[in-house]
């Protein structure tokens, strides 16, 4: 595969256009009520409301303003479980990689959830959103990440009735759910393909802990990646904090399509200050966006804001910037409201290459973006 043009690098804020929230809203969102379709939803958010009461001494019932930061959370349940210790008397590194589970797992049925609705509405970013898929030359392209959602993924698997093959890593298979059986099979070898990096994973991933394959589903399937994700002692466990009868969830886990082994299970790095990046597939992922960003002309920062946490993927930008020509870059923000931050922010890791009224866009994707990544292609 030739090299890439243009490197879009996308942030939370490219996945708004799709009706999803920004990480801020995350908490508010994920305690609506669920869909009637999805009832254990509700379970799972009164067993997250009980773990926020024990361990962080909130009302059972209170809202998202008053919970701590998400990053607090997954920091606190990441150091204690991956070290195999409690946190507090109740909450033992079995139990908190249960919670754990329960967050991804509502997390993953709420961002779904949102851009079902988003589709159904198709406001004005919705109609932004596509027109910038479809100007996107593919051959000429790499998408890298940094959500876990599959915005892009579904708004390209839609166009013209494209089936895209996309990359993640060097490996990654492509497999579908079937509508009968018990292990998960390949997809056909047909479709175009997308050259896309998951730097922190993504909810359509799939991990064989016995063979170690990586594997994708295509976006409309997510949701039964989150429906296997709690094991029966998972909701075991969570029926017994809540004091609930048990009930029989779960009985569909799918088998490796390769060794036939029950171990699959989805690998998303959480919002942890300390992410859990010591995995094959993310070694990977992380070696290709190095290379990708090395070779590509032009970086296009969309909704990305350069935070502090993500000081990972800010060391690689700016090891990657050091060792060569220097790229063209491109900022698309639609933070209008505090653009004199966001310039800054660029401005000073990047240097005098980021220039407030030459390369920076702070109204999100407007005619005047799509026609400068336009140009970006005819260079």
């Amino acid at each position: 595969m030739s090299k890439a043009q243009v490197a879009f690098i996308l942030g939370a804020g490219f996945s708004t256009y799709a009706g999803l929230p920004l990480v801020s809203d995350f908490t508010e969102q994920m305690l609506q009520p669920s869909s009637e379709e999805h009832p254990d939803n509700d379970v799972i958010i009164q067993y997250l409301r009980k773990f926020i009461h024990d361990a962080f001494d909130h009302s059972i019932n209170a809202k998202a303003k008053y919970w701590p930061e998400l990053e607090d959370v997954f920091t606190c349940i990441d150091l204690s479980a991956n070290t195999g210790h409690n946190l507090g008397a109740e909450y033992n590194s079995a139990t908190l990689r249960t919670v754990r589970r329960a967050l991804i797992v509502r997390m993953t049925s709420m961002l779904w959830e949102k851009y079902e609705r988003a589709r159904e509405q198709r406001n004005v970013k919705w109609k932004q959103l596509e027109r910038f898929i479809k100007l996107v030359d593919l051959d000429r392209t790499v998408f890298i990440s940094m959500n876990w959602d599959t915005v892009l993924e579904a708004q390209l698997e839609k166009i013209d009735k494209l089936r895209p093959r996309f990359t993640y890593t060097s490996d990654a298979i492509a497999v579908n759910f079937p509508e009968s059986g018990k292990r998960i099979e390949l997809q056909d070898g047909s479709g175009r393909t997308v050259r896309l990096i998951k730097m922190h994973g993504s909810i359509n991933w799939l991990y064989c802990d016995n063979c170690r394959h990586l594997f994708w589903v295509p976006s409309r399937q997510v949701t039964k990646i989150a429906g296997q994700a709690l094991s029966r002692a998972d909701w075991e466990r969570i029926d017994r904090a809540l004091g609930n009868t048990a009930a029989h969830r779960n009985e569909k886990t799918w088998g490796c399509c390769r060794c036939d082994a029950r171990g699959l299970g989805g690998r998303i790095a959480t919002f942890s200050y300390r992410k859990a990046l010591d995995f094959p597939m993310f070694h990977k992922s992380w070696f290709e966006a190095e290379r990708e960003l090395r070779d590509a002309g032009a970086w296009v920062f969309i909704g990305y804001s350069l935070p502090a946490a993500d000081y990972e993927f800010k060391y690689l930008l700016k090891r990657t910037q050091l060792c060569r020509k220097p790229p063209t870059y491109m900022l698309v923000s639609q933070d209008a409201g505090d653009s004199e931050r966001t310039y800054r922010s660029y401005q000073r890791f990047f240097g005098r290459s980021i220039k407030r009224d030459e390369n920076c866009f702070v109204n999100g994707i407007t005619d005047e973006v799509i026609h400068r990544i336009e140009k970006l292609y005819a260079t």
